[in-house]
């Protein structure tokens, strides 16, 4: 599956979330919603804080190019 075909997925399920849903970060278990999703970005805002942040469309295909590149080895991720 090419990473445009996975964006417009994760897009899709992004605007199918209920406005209040909240989601947890697998790891450190914080808490956000989706505030808005766009064709080159979603942007998150923190449940306890008072932060927002955009993730890039560019994040997410370097991300799926790592995993793909190398699915059964480890690798940094920073």
């Amino acid at each position: 599956m090419s990473f445009s075909v996975s964006w417009h997925t994760l897009l899709e399920e992004v605007d199918d979330l209920p406005a209040d849903a909240v989601l947890v970060t697998p790891l450190s278990h914080t808490a956000f919603r989706i505030s808005d999703s766009q064709e080159h970005r979603i942007i998150i805002d923190y449940v306890e804080k008072d932060e927002r942040r955009p993730l890039q469309r560019e994040q997410f295909e370097t991300l799926f190019g790592r995993v793909s590149d190398e699915p059964t080895q480890e690798f940094e991720l920073d």
